[in-house]
């Protein structure tokens, strides 16, 4: 059963408190208390805590004691397994208010429970533990029969206390029944209590005046309180209510603002908060039965650790572009029979067909383009190893030419890499500043050539080579290895497309000009300026550098929540850059904050973030 949480009210009547639920509640009004007094400490968070996540809550927890020390909580249930409950409690409230209020405590406070039985002798049922499922079953598991005698059950809990009890604890004793006892045993087992320094809450169940009175006594000699519940199904709120280490109420607040009540349980507290950014001054203001007050304040500063975001542009005569400097790219496609194999239900042969056709009207017009082919003119059977064309050369005004060029091709030959690369070198002039080749296959070199050290050698030469795995399929693992060392050797990229989607976001990353982010000397991103997807990065200092054959470096500073665009502008020889900045809704940074620190540490040798992470 799920036992709710209600405020137990009360209102002073003629010594008196009659509760809301019909409960009375007799408190001493001695100061047989122990003489240390109020005392309140929140346990959680903790003093001068940081927190760093972007948090605008904070649950706050600790213990008020009027009746000991704070730091522990030493508490056993004392409940009457007299044969009388059959009729008084049938359901069994009794348990479940207990394991009610167990079940309440907080779970950051440092309490241990025992369980004691009593019917015409005293029982442990379960020695003190911090196990509160332990506590919860030996409260489930109570029996209903015999007699009561109350001072059996207090001097039980008692032994248990003074051989297991912790120094400085506030000890208290839960103690419950539905009738009366021997007056002078209980009377004897509360004084033994009072000397020893524990408080002892009690809870009748039932109309019985005399076992009122002997209740009465017993939290009157002891310092604690009586309630009286005569509906049974009111006991779980009255255990969760009962004012265990004589603490009547916990308010919260942060900063000034108006108090409010904290849920109080067994001596524990916990409540919710809101915070601002900044420091936060948190307080717990505890007021006895006795009306004593005393305050507990931590201080919390809530660091705005979100991501910043980075996009970096290029402009050029007042126009986005690809790159600050002129650009050839040679777009080198495989025509080779395997680009029948099907994507997306279709010929790989047709998306790449239909993704170039479309690059081909959104390139800038600074970009400087070429087509070459592989295994678009010989049948495979023949294997023609010498089967590379250049479709369309370098030149003026080329865009149509290219798109009719795309819409021939044809697969059906063989994949000589090798031999295209090498004779794609003779295809630039030397005039441009930027030469890049981009490479879109689905396979490996299949006439026994070497593509690494043809990369190699038009890297030699100043060019590019990036490669795109198109649609490898069940041969990635294998290819990607083999495909990713001819990138290596010339420097460039390699990357996977496995749709049409893919492909075409590929071919623009591969095509535009690539930056990398460092901080300090470690390279910690990198994309390109054809990327429509910002770096998340954690705020800091950092050098953006822009790759080609004249580098331009700059300097950017990233604060949290920061939307930071930085672009680089040319005008004829001159270079200069700009920022504009706005914000972005919070973003957790603390996984890329500590892929940075491991990257830092190990001195940059992991993988920078890409732009595919972020």
């Amino acid at each position: 059963m799920r036992i709710k949480i209600a405020v137990f009210t009360s209102v002073l009547v003629c010594g008196f408190a009659v509760s809301a639920s019909g409960a009375v509640d007799e408190r001493s009004e001695t100061s047989s208390m122990s003489q240390d007094g109020l005392q309140i400490e929140i346990q959680s968070p903790s003093d001068q805590f940081v927190a760093a996540n972007g948090e605008r809550t904070i649950e706050v927890e600790g213990v008020a004691s009027r009746i000991g020390g704070v730091r522990y909580l030493d508490m056993i249930f004392v409940m009457d397994t007299s044969g009388s409950l059959r009729k008084t409690d049938p359901k069994d409230f009794r348990s479940l208010g207990a394991i009610g209020l167990v079940e309440s405590l907080s779970p950051r406070s440092d309490i241990k429970i025992g369980v004691v039985s009593f019917d015409g002798n005293g029982t442990l049922a379960q020695p003190m533990t911090s196990d509160r499922g332990q506590v919860a079953q030996a409260l489930r598991t109570l029996r209903r029969s015999g007699s009561t005698n109350l001072g059996a059950g207090i001097l039980t809990a008692l032994q248990e206390l003074e051989e297991h009890g912790r120094p400085g604890s506030s000890r208290v004793i839960m103690l419950f029944t539905d009738g009366q006892s021997n007056r002078k045993k209980a009377h004897l087992a509360a004084v033994k209590a009072q000397s020893q320094g524990v408080t002892v809450q009690t809870l009748l169940l039932g109309k019985n005046r005399t076992g009122s009175e002997i209740l009465g006594e017993i939290a009157w000699a002891t310092g604690g309180t009586l309630v009286r519940v005569e509906d049974p199904a009111m006991l779980p709120e009255a255990f969760l209510n009962l004012k265990t280490t004589g603490v009547e109420s916990v308010t919260l607040s942060a900063n000034g603002s108006a108090p409010v009540p904290a849920r109080l349980a067994g001596g524990t507290f916990i409540g919710t908060l809101p915070l601002q950014e900044g420091e936060n001054r948190i307080v717990a203001f505890a007021t006895s039965i006795d009306g004593q007050t005393r305050e507990s304040v931590v201080t919390v500063t809530v660091r705005d650790a979100s991501c910043a975001a980075l996009e970096v542009a290029a402009m050029k005569a007042g126009r986005p572009v690809l790159s600050l400097n002129t650009k050839a790219v040679e777009i080198v496609v495989d025509a080779s029979r395997s680009m029948w194999g099907r994507i997306d239900g279709q010929p790989k042969m047709v998306v790449a067909k239909n993704i170039l056709e479309d690059v081909s009207y959104w390139f800038p017009e600074d970009l400087d383009l070429a087509l070459r082919a592989y295994g678009s003119t010989s049948p495979s059977d023949i294997n023609d190893c010498a089967d590379s064309t250049l479709l369309v050369p370098f030149g003026d005004d080329n865009r149509e030419s290219i798109r009719r060029a795309i819409a021939g091709l044809r697969p059906t030959g063989q994949t000589p890499i090798a031999y295209a690369l090498n004779q794609a070198s003779r295809d630039f002039s030397s005039l441009w500043d930027d030469r890049a080749l981009v490479l879109v296959t689905d396979g490996i070199e299949s006439c026994g050539g070497d593509p690494v050290r043809a990369a190699r050698e038009l890297r030699e030469q100043g060019i590019t080579v990036h490669l795109i795995g198109f649609g490898l399929g069940d041969a990635a693992d294998e290819d990607t290895a083999s495909l990713q060392a001819v990138a290596n050797a010339s420097g460039g990229r390699y990357v996977t497309a496995g749709s049409a989607a893919e492909l075409q976001e590929a071919l623009v990353q591969t095509v535009a000009t690539s930056y990398s982010v460092y901080k300090g000397s470690i390279k910690v991103a990198s994309s390109s300026l054809a990327s429509n997807k910002p770096l998340y990065l954690p705020e800091g200092d950092y050098r953006v550098e822009l790759h080609g054959s004249s580098p331009q470096s700059v300097r950017v500073s990233l604060a949290p929540r920061d939307r930071v665009t930085l672009t680089l502008q040319k005008e004829r020889d001159f270079v200069s850059h700009f920022e504009r900045r706005d914000r972005i809704e919070y973003r957790s940074c603390e996984d890329v904050a500590a892929y940075i620190e491991r990257l830092e540490a190990r001195q940059g040798t992991l993988e920078p973030y890409q732009t595919a992470t972020n």
